[in-house]
């Protein structure tokens, strides 16, 4: 089988949103199937991780299609320093900055990558021409390369699978800080579309694919690789590190962590690796501990994965706004396959709050819980290790879900 995967976001691009199909392309092309993906050129990223581009198959073709950067003219405007926000908003935006986002949330529909769709629709339509294409996959967020694939499929009748890793009306930063209602609107007929055009809707959650309108649906866990973890083996340090590893979206709130440090009895090490906080964020948390916090802006994926594992405590937020309830990220999965402790803070009812209470070293606190999650804390020892069996949270067994919704059975 024959497939083009169009994604906006591919390797050397890093962060959360490669993750799901470096992992499955390898299992993929191990099945038989031969892949084609076409993605950005130079685009804007929330992070670079060059060392990704080893996970994929030498089998694989990419097509790199140039996409205007809107980076650049935002840090005209702002400084070499100030990216384009990604997940949330700073709390800090001057004035200017917030009008202009406020205006992106309201007239650039469905997001910011839909200017890349031009050129990314004729490299795919010429792509596929020159050669036999058995189906194509469009990921998102971004949503709008949806909308490539809703194209493809009316001009060349060829099979569409859309991907769907967030939410798309009910995502995050949408719900926090909503557009006006013709907006909404124009997100909900859209999305309507999408679902309704679409072959089959691959989803991350059971909720989000509650949430999303009527479609033929299949969902299929980000899960974790065990071939990440391959060597890796817990390094005790005689200190209990607690680390947080990734970004901070809309909705996850540092206050909550400086809090919970704040109110800790015991000796501890905080860290951040991968997250991108502001001075005020900075200063709260390290006023909130008794040792120096430490912030890395960036880690490659195996690094970050390494300092997982390295780790006497994991710390999660769930993303605090109505309709979180299937937010299942990859760092999750990753978390419980580390073998760390984790400290989520969620609704009981999300999916991650319902999936970590079945781990034996993970607890979950609701968002204003801070005194028991503290007394949990202060009473961990060294040391503590996951016990229970987790394969059914495997890309392998994720990837028979997949094969099955491509119509391979077992193989491509």
């Amino acid at each position: 089988m024959r497939i083009l995967l169009i994604s906006y976001y591919f390797p050397p691009c890093g962060g959360a949103p490669v993750q799901r199909w470096i992992r499955f392309i390898p299992r993929l092309v191990e099945a038989g199937c031969h892949i084609t993906v076409l993605c950005s050129k130079d685009g804007d990223y929330p992070f670079l991780d060059e060392a990704l581009c080893a996970k994929i198959p030498d089998s694989v073709k990419v097509i790199r299609v140039k996409a205007p950067s809107l980076q650049k003219g935002w840090k005209a405007l702002f400084g070499k320093d100030k990216a384009i926000p990604y997940g949330r908003l700073p709390r800090q935006a001057g004035i200017f900055a917030q009008f202009l986002i406020r205006l992106r949330l309201n007239l650039i529909i469905p997001d910011l990558r839909v200017f890349w769709n031009p050129a990314a629709y004729k490299a795919a339509f010429e792509e596929l021409k020159r050669g036999h294409y058995d189906l194509i996959i469009t990921t998102g967020p971004p949503h709008s390369s949806h909308l490539i694939g809703m194209k493809l499929r009316r001009q060349l009748s060829i099979r569409w699978l859309a991907d769907f890793r967030d939410p798309w009306s009910e995502i995050h930063y949408m719900k926090l800080n909503p557009p006006c209602a013709l907006t909404r609107k124009l997100h909900k007929y859209l999305e309507a579309k999408v679902l309704a055009s679409t072959d089959t809707a691959l989803i991350v959650s059971e909720a989000i694919s509650k949430a999303l309108p009527e479609g033929k649906k299949e969902v299929i866990l980000n899960g974790y690789d065990p071939r990440d973890f391959e060597g890796m083996k817990y390094s005790a340090s005689g200190v209990f590190r607690i680390k947080y590893i990734g970004q901070l979206t809309a909705g996850q709130d540092p206050d909550i962590i400086s809090e919970l440090c704040r109110n800790i009895k015991r000796d501890f090490r905080l860290s951040f690796f991968g997250t991108r906080l502001n001075p005020e964020e900075e200063l709260s948390l390290s006023k909130s501990c008794a040792n120096p916090v430490e912030m890395k802006a960036f880690v490659s994926h195996k690094e970050a994965l390494k300092e997982m594992v390295d780790s006497e405590l994991l710390l999660l937020l769930v993303n605090d706004y109505e309709g979180n309830q299937g937010i299942l990220t990859t760092k999750l999965f990753e978390y419980i396959a580390s073998g760390s402790p984790i400290l989520c803070f969620s609704h009981p009812s999300s999916a991650a709050a319902r999936i970590l209470m079945t781990i034996d070293n993970a607890k979950v606190f609701s968002y204003q819980d801070i005194a028991d999650a503290t007394a949990w804390v202060d009473k961990m020892e060294l040391g503590q290790r996951r016990k229970g069996n987790i394969d059914s949270y495997s890309i392998d067994k994720q990837l028979v879900k997949l094969l099955d919704a491509l119509k391979c059975e077992n193989t491509c």
